[in-house]
């Protein structure tokens, strides 16, 4: 996971689902290559759900004073 460029974020979560992870990608053809041929030959990988961000709403690192 450390050594892979296209995987910017990786997340242990609680709850429903293991991992979440920031991943960058040029095109949906560059998406698919990082899905079958990266994420989905990790150890211990069998399952991915994808979800893809349609625009940013807010994003800051600002913490409130």
């Amino acid at each position: 996971m450390q050594d892979l460029p296209e995987i910017l974020e990786c997340h242990l979560l609680a709850g429903a689902h293991d991992y979440l992870m920031r991943v960058i990608y040029r095109d949906s053809a560059d998406f698919e290559r990082i899905h079958t041929d990266i994420i989905t030959q990790l150890p211990g990988v069998t399952r991915v759900q994808s979800t893809l961000t349609l625009r940013t709403i807010k994003k800051t690192s600002a913490l409130p004073m």
